[in-house]
């Protein structure tokens, strides 16, 4: 690997010493014509394939003359991935000359940890090296910085730049895995580089190896302990505290410098490994200091011990044995006042990537975290004007939070204009209605969100006889309110009720009438079954404030459990969460009164009685006889 890894937007022609002689001087050539013969021999990155050789020696052309260096360094230093062997040489090259910080757009921090052999792929990592990995950790951080803060937006622009982070070892995939997308030569970061070809579906089919060799590494099954997926999780890293030139060890935390140049920040589903709660926290609330945008894909620890630690806070810090503080204490009000989106999703380890043997391996958040989602996450939602909370979150008391702030006369007038949220459904029998129960809860809560743009509701049932899926959408734009319905199986059973309450909310806040849809999916209750629910990804308006469009097509075409055929991170699917579900006897009675207007459709609200008690007594007789 060259000390510092580019992805260069452009490809280099061969351009001969002669095509530039004393008749004909460069000097003499109009602009325009200068300016074509620079982009013909940087071809931008849409027209180059991903295997195309020599694609970083384009740099070369900047020592022509200054008009080509401002050219080539331009497109040179747009998108940077730095390790830890070129970080120092970054920092002299900024240092040089620290105008080539206004041309970087994307900056890859790849923090390569050190490297395991066998037999210790299977064992949780030992205190030497937790201690090295951080070691590591904390100069690749302290490095960028240092270099970072230099930028100085009067002179290098106010656009900033967006820092993509992950931790891996290089050994994470020569033992039991085999993800292509956290190897080296992996060529799609980005969205744009979807562009390249072949395609990275096609790249992904051709660069994994034999499904099998997930489960049997050198004819060995993995241990019943999942400990080589522990091993490629490991620890959360965190900063190590550094000796001064006393030889006194003083706390990483204290001098973090400030480096609003970062925009926006990713932290992808596809690194395993986790930051610290309490680290991540010190850098969103002291380093990252202008951040616009964050999405953060954490992955959920299969320990419940580690995974209490994020939710609540279990475990001492180095500063004078201070307890470390937990994510809704900490990390939620660290993050800056300047940010305006937010995607925080967290992760199942895949099916196909662990050994579940005879008991399956949950990995599940805390009943502590659990309970206070809800009500952080809508305050929180309050300060954003894009938002997409966890997964697992209770969507129903989400919204009941979101009613009791917009109620509240200190809290201030919501700035929220996009947000996505993830439905669990419980059975193919009760999630139309506990579908359309959230729906009509949704209109309630958007009734205190005036600067709504967009609300998309989305979730699925799988079952192998009956699979539902569903899509919510509520959109204005152009002065047009409008609701669309997407189901397998038609219109809406509440449907007055429904378009009634969010006309309410068209009228209140945009003064317009309310145009409604309804979309069927055109895929059989089969491919969505097969598909692990993945298939309604592409059917989400929002798709791209929910996933990272690398990380949605992956989860697309990622192996089913034991690696056999496409599909989707199942375990991912298949988590539904009781707390989720939508009882009417937990409704706000004075919300469901108020639901029940003079436009409301007596005929289907008895029929959905009707079919309740139905429900009701083929209970009682299958249980009771």
């Amino acid at each position: 690997m060259s000390p510092v890894a580019m992805n260069v937007a452009t490809d280099p022609m061969q351009v001969g010493r002669s095509s530039i002689t004393k008749d004909a001087s460069w000097a003499i050539l109009p602009v325009e014509v200068r300016q074509m013969i620079l982009n013909l021999v940087g071809l931008p990155i849409s027209e180059r394939r991903y295997n195309s050789p020599g694609s970083s020696k384009v740099a070369r052309f900047a020592a022509v003359c200054r008009e080509w260096q401002v050219f080539f360094e331009t497109r040179t230093f747009r998108r940077l991935v730095l390790d830890p062997d070129s970080l120092n040489e970054f920092h002299a090259i900024v240092r040089r000359d620290d105008t080539r910080l206004g041309y970087i757009r994307k900056l890859w921090l790849r923090v390569q940890l050190s490297k395991y052999e066998c037999p210790d792929c299977d064992e949780p990592e030992d205190e030497a090296t937790q201690y090295c990995n951080n070691r590591i950790f904390t100069t690749c951080i302290q490095s960028l910085l240092e270099t970072l803060k230099l930028w100085d937006p009067a002179r290098h622009g106010t656009e900033g730049l967006a820092l993509m982070l992950s931790a891996s070892s290089p050994s994470d995939t020569e033992h039991w895995f085999n993800r292509c997308e956290i190897k080296d030569n992996y060529p799609f970061h980005y969205a744009e580089d979807l562009d390249l070809a072949p395609g990275i579906v096609d790249f992904h089919r051709t660069n994994i190896a034999d499904p099998f060799n997930h489960h049997f590494f050198r004819d060995y099954p993995p241990p019943l302990d999942n400990g080589h997926v522990k091993r490629v999780q490991g620890t959360p890293l965190h900063l190590e505290p550094q000796k001064d030139e006393r030889g006194r060890f003083i706390s990483p935390y204290k001098n973090l410098p400030a480096v609003p140049i970062v925009k926006g920040l990713v932290m992808r589903r596809q690194f395993r490994r986790n930051i610290h709660v309490w680290t991540l926290s010190r850098l969103l609330g002291r380093s990252f200091v202008a951040l616009e945008w964050f999405r953060f894909e954490r992955t959920i620890s299969q320990e419940p011990r580690k995974q209490l630690s994020f939710d609540q806070g279990m475990e001492l810090s180095d500063e004078a044995n201070a307890p470390l503080t937990d994510f809704q204490s900490h990390l939620l009000p660290s993050l800056p006042k300047t940010l305006r989106q937010l995607s925080f999703t967290q992760w199942e380890i895949p099916k196909f990537e662990r050994w579940d043997g005879l008991e399956e391996v949950r990995f599940e958040i805390s009943p502590y975290a659990q309970a206070y989602l809800p009500r952080e996450m809508a305050t929180l939602s309050q300060r954003l004007e894009q938002f997409c909370p966890p997964w697992q979150m209770d969507t129903a008391a989400f919204f009941r939070s979101i009613i009791e702030l917009g109620e509240s006369p200190t809290m201030l007038e919501s700035s929220l204009k996009r947000v996505i949220l993830r439905c669990a459904l419980s059975s193919s029998d009760r999630s139309r209605r506990d579908f359309e129960s959230l729906v009509i809860l949704a209109a309630q809560a958007a009734m205190s969100l005036p600067q709504l743009e967009v609300m998309e509701l989305w979730g699925t049932c799988l079952n192998e006889q009956d699979s539902r899926a569903y899509i919510f959408r509520y959109s204005y734009k152009d002065s047009r309110a409008s609701i669309v319905w997407r189901s397998c199986r038609g219109k809406m059973v509440a449907q007055t009720r429904i378009i009634a309450k969010w006309s309410e909310v068209a009228q209140k806040h945009s003064h317009s009438t309310l145009a409604y849809n309804v979309i069927p999916f055109m895929e059989t209750q089969e491919e969505i079954f097969e598909s692990n629910g993945t298939f309604i990804y592409r059917h989400v308006l929002l798709k791209d404030l929910v996933f990272d469009p690398i990380t949605q097509i992956i989860l697309e075409n990622e192996p089913t459990e034991w690696g056999l055929g496409e599909g989707s991170d199942s375990s991912q699917q298949d988590y539904v969460l009781t707390s989720n579900l939508v009882d009417l006897n937990s409704l706000d009675i004075d919300l469901l009164m108020h639901s029940f207007g003079p436009e409301t459709d007596l005929e289907s609200l008895q029929q959905e009685l009707m079919d309740l008690n139905a429900e009701v007594d083929a209970l009682v007789q299958q249980y009771y006889g």
